[in-house]
């Protein structure tokens, strides 16, 4: 399925049914009074998030998403029946933004974030009241019933960012696809040529305590990225949901005599781009190792401990060095929700 990640839609509420005029005609109650019940309440449009959905491609073939209308009221007092909701699921992450007719402004109205989340964008409209509400001293008959209330209708703009734990960011030709295929059982489309990755890949590993470490391995980036550069502006945004970040380099992109400058242009493009994703926690990878000399290989390992900087150096094809550095991404995650629990619990006795 082609991924897509922004739709613009138009979603409606149900109106209300209309209240009913009526009067009782029973044997032996000539005059009855007024018995015409009110209108039913239309469906309320809702947004729900679902882990089921991976894109927002359904909501580019279909436009417009409406709810029922309530039922008209009856005679004999009954009460028109009320509309079901329209519950729409759309992927985790999704962002939801109001878009003005007029001037073409927008304002976030909800972040599907949590599974089963659910967000009325649009409430349904209330039934009209029948003529049983306007009897009185001075009219015992009342021929008048309120129409049922429309529903509210909105322009919504959906733009989906994806929640992962990790995000795997590199230069075009990295590996980051072989990575996540051997380490989780995600299939990404692998092959020796730059931007093979046209769709971020979602990887998950599970450890043997049933946690799940969720991996995205974001399209490849280049130089210029944050300004609209090839591929790269259009996926930067998937990172900001990512909870840290592992940079890729290919061994077959490196100046030996300036290993680290991969590094540094990925770097710059997050800070261009958005001054907290630079600062989010990085794990540094240099893939393809085999592709080295021995010699080549110790000159960069030489470099990189001078310039004080962690590097995991690996084959993801052949797995070598692949174990320590998932061992120390499950160190990483594990350190970040053991920091968020203590500061729940602190924000948790601040309040009591």
């Amino acid at each position: 399925m082609k991924f897509i990640d922004e739709a613009t839609i138009t979603v409606r509420s149900g109106k209300g049914g209309n209240g009913c005029v009526a009067f009782r005609r029973e044997r032996y109650i000539p005059k009855g009074g007024p018995s015409g019940g009110d209108g039913g309440k239309g469906g309320d449009l809702i947004l729900r998030g679902s882990s089921q959905l991976l894109t927002l491609y359904d909501f580019r073939l279909k436009r417009v998403y409406e709810a029922r209308g309530g039922m008209q009221g009856q005679g004999r007092d009954k009460y028109g029946k009320a509309a079901d909701d329209l519950i729409i699921d759309l992927p985790l992450g999704t962002l939801v933004y109001e878009v003005d007719r007029e001037d073409g402004t927008e304002k976030l109205i909800a972040d599907l974030t949590k599974e089963g989340r659910q967000v009325v964008v649009c409430k349904g409209g209330d039934g009209g009241r029948g003529n049983i509400h306007f009897k009185s001293s001075t009219n015992q008959a009342p021929r008048q019933a309120e129409d049922g209330f429309p529903g509210e209708e909105k322009r919504i703009r959906l733009q989906l960012k994806i929640i992962a734990d990790v995000g795997l960011l590199g230069l075009p030709n990295a590996g980051k696809s072989t990575f996540i295929s051997k380490i989780s059982a995600a299939k990404p489309k692998i092959a020796a040529y730059p931007f093979t990755t046209l769709v971020p890949n979602l990887g998950v590993v599970d450890d043997n305590f049933g946690h799940k470490l969720v991996i995205a391995d974001i399209p490849g980036l280049i130089e210029g990225a944050s300004e609209g550069m090839g591929l790269g502006h259009r996926f930067l945004k998937h990172v900001e949901r990512t909870r840290f970040l592992v940079h890729i380099l290919s061994a077959e992109d490196l100046s030996i005599e300036e290993p680290l400058e991969g590094f540094k242009m990925l770097d710059e493009e997050l800070r261009i781009f958005d001054d907290e994703m630079a600062e989010k926690t990085q794990l540094r990878v240099i893939n393809k190792i085999d592709l080295l000399s021995e010699e080549d290989l110790a000159t960069i390992k030489a470099k990189a401990e001078e310039a004080g900087q962690k590097i995991y150096f690996i084959s993801a094809l052949h797995s070598d060095g692949v174990d320590e550095l998932l061992s120390d991404m499950w160190n990483r995650f594990n350190e970040m929700n053991q920091e968020e629990a203590d500061e729940q619990d602190e924000q948790q006795d601040s309040d009591a």
